[in-house]
């Protein structure tokens, strides 16, 4: 058993299974890993060829849809929610997996003088992977809290707190079936005037020149096609790209265990930086 829902441009939900007075989902197509698009090279002499690159292409999703009850009214229901050209959300939940999708209307084809309506609805998903619906959350900060209730004060032995780390790293483990990028978060409880975020593993860093103050919020997205930065100051919202320092890289989550620090001014201010790392699972198929 399989559940299906679909959000238009609009904001709009519709649940296309488990509703078959109305609405009965037929066949999809495009669950499955999409194609990869390998690119060689020939060897000059030698049989077959050299390995260059390899990339996914988009995903094209296929749904089949039977229009039962009314047909004429469901039908023209059912154009509200898949309108060409513009932008929609799949939801997929299975036993196994509870994801969503983004991706454009390519085309909704139905046969109106049909006994048997069935509308074909096809979708093109420039991102090919699927995204858990749950989020995942992981933090990393120089100050570590300690206070816990219940509590009792004993004058002899004074409770702490927190405590400050001279070091500080986090693990954010990545389930997924490659590489992805996340979202860093970052808040600021005082000034800071550099902050340099480091893969552990890889040596590779994220640095940012500029003159933080208490109560900013910066956001890095290091997602593919969704790269940017951002910075939120009494409300506003500023782009902060021109802070990235040349040379930094915008740091991806390989397969399983990713280990990040981070320091500011040189680590003279890292009690001054909250962290959080932000990214969902992505799956090639469900």
């Amino acid at each position: 058993m399989f559940e299906l829902q679909v959000r238009n441009n609009n904001g709009e939900t519709i649940t296309l299974t488990g509703q078959e007075t109305n609405y009965q989902v037929a066949k999809i197509t495009g669950l499955n890993p999409p194609r990869a698009q390998l690119n060689t090279s020939p060897i000059v002499g030698m049989d077959g060829a050299r390995y260059n690159s390899a990339r996914l292409n988009t995903r094209n999703i296929v749904i089949t849809i039977k229009i039962n009850g009314d047909v004429e009214t469901n039908r023209q229901y059912l154009y509200l929610f898949f309108p060409t050209k513009m932008p929609c959300r799949l939801f997929f939940k299975n036993e196994h997996r509870d994801v969503y999708i983004d991706g454009y209307v390519e085309s909704f084809e139905c046969d109106i003088f049909s006994n048997k309506e069935l509308a074909q609805v096809s979708i093109i998903c420039l991102q090919p992977y699927f995204l858990d619906m749950e989020e995942t959350l992981d933090d990393i900060s120089r100050v570590v809290g300690l206070f816990e209730f219940n509590w009792f004060i004993n004058e002899d032995a004074p409770i702490a707190f927190s405590e400050y780390q001279d070091t500080g790293s986090v693990d954010v483990y990545n389930a997924s079936s490659g590489e992805t990028g996340l979202i860093i978060e970052a808040s600021f409880a005082g000034a800071v005037n550099a902050l340099e975020i480091r893969n552990a593993l890889t040596g590779e860093a994220l640095t940012l020149n500029y003159s933080f103050i208490t109560g900013d919020l910066l956001t890095i997205n290091t997602n593919k096609g969704e790269k940017s930065v951002s910075l939120v100051r009494d409300g506003d919202t500023y782009n902060l790209f021109s802070a990235v320092e040349i040379g930094s890289k915008f740091l991806q989550l390989e397969q399983g265990d990713n280990y990040f620090t981070y320091e500011a001014d040189d680590g003279a201010s890292d009690a001054n930086v909250y962290i959080v790392f932000r990214h969902r699972t992505h799956y090639r198929g469900v």
